[in-house]
């Protein structure tokens, strides 16, 4: 892909080493002989508190949403409480989420778009019950054992924090293939941001910081300033070292709300549903890129007026989405 034919991208130089790559191509040989997933419906609301809560904001977008729920779904760790909660939705999502059917799901939906994921994901917060919450956006898929993976790192005795690591997958050919979330070192960075696709908190966390704040005060985007403020309030960071998130960032996809493309996630979640081997064949294809160091290009924000601008970034990316 070209970049004279790309508008609004810059080249993406974030490559991982080869022993980063080779740590993440062992790891995925143990999920060879996983049992294939399958989507499991609770018709009534199992006794007590959930152990997760799982919080899915979502704006219009009702195609890729019903594949993200049928990923919370089939997770091996079945504990868990599902709140889908809607920026002022006004298409088909209300009816998605219900046509499940699962006792475990909730659907709220605010009386006005806010223009951002930080007001439904507070008004998830608020209504969470779980002991630990995790956060998926609408348009993303986790892998069977994205929970399970993360509750076994964040019951470390200090942990406070834990996140998995991401492919943020952009469209076919492009090669974008970025990871996150693998600490060089085994040392987290706290100038770096999770997407929340791969974040998981303790309720302390919540208890302590409160919600997101709204974009339109801040000059860091709501989620990463979040996570900023629970490193400096002295939560540790740990990371699962596994892939089980896989992202497609919508400003990768023009008008994303407009055209709602949803082919990647629906092959992504076909291919984890029927190929034992998904896991494998996707970090070779991933060390295909970084170690050949194919040119990648991603969505340049350009720089705003001045640099504490509140809100730039995420107003630039609503115009690009079509949201504005």
């Amino acid at each position: 892909m070209p970049a004279s034919a790309i508008t609004n991208f810059q080249r993406i130089t974030e490559y991982l080493s080869a022993v980063e790559l080779r740590t993440l191509i062992v790891r995925s040989f143990k999920y060879l002989f996983r049992p294939r997933p399958q989507v499991r419906i609770a018709r009534e609301l199992p006794p007590g508190s959930p152990l997760v809560s799982v919080i899915i904001p979502t704006y219009n977008r009702g195609n890729v949403l019903r594949l993200a729920i049928q990923s919370v779904l089939w997770q091996s760790e079945q504990n868990f409480e599902l709140l889908v909660i809607g920026d002022g939705c006004t298409d088909d999502s209300e009816s998605v989420v219900k046509s499940f059917g699962d006792a475990r799901i909730q659907w709220h939906n605010l009386s006005s778009n806010s223009g951002h994921q930080s007001a439904p994901v507070n008004a998830g917060l608020a209504r969470s019950r779980g002991r630990y919450i995790a956060f998926l956006g609408h348009d993303d898929i986790w892998h069977p054992d994205h929970l399970r993976t993360q509750l076994s790192a964040i019951s470390a005795p200090t942990a406070g924090v834990s996140v998995a690591v991401i492919e943020m997958r952009g469209p076919r050919n492009s090669n974008y293939r970025v990871l996150s979330n693998i600490f060089p070192g085994g040392v987290y960075n706290p100038v770096k941001c999770s997407p929340p696709s791969g974040l998981m908190i303790s309720r302390e966390v919540y208890e302590r910081l409160g919600g997101w704040n709204d974009y339109r005060t801040l000059w860091r985007n709501p989620e990463c300033e979040f996570q900023y403020q629970a490193h400096l309030a002295g939560f540790q960071y740990v990371s699962t070292g596994e892939l089980t998130v896989f992202k497609f960032p919508s400003v990768l996809w023009k008008s994303p709300y407009i055209e709602q493309p949803s082919g990647e996630q629906s092959v992504y979640f076909e291919r984890i549903q029927k190929e034992r081997w998904f896991l494998l064949k996707e970090t070779l294809a991933i060390a295909r890129v970084h170690l050949r160091r194919l040119p990648m290009y991603g969505f340049a924000v350009p720089a705003p007026p001045s640099p504490d601008t509140p809100g730039w970034a995420v107003s630039y990316y609503r115009k690009f989405r079509g949201l504005e």
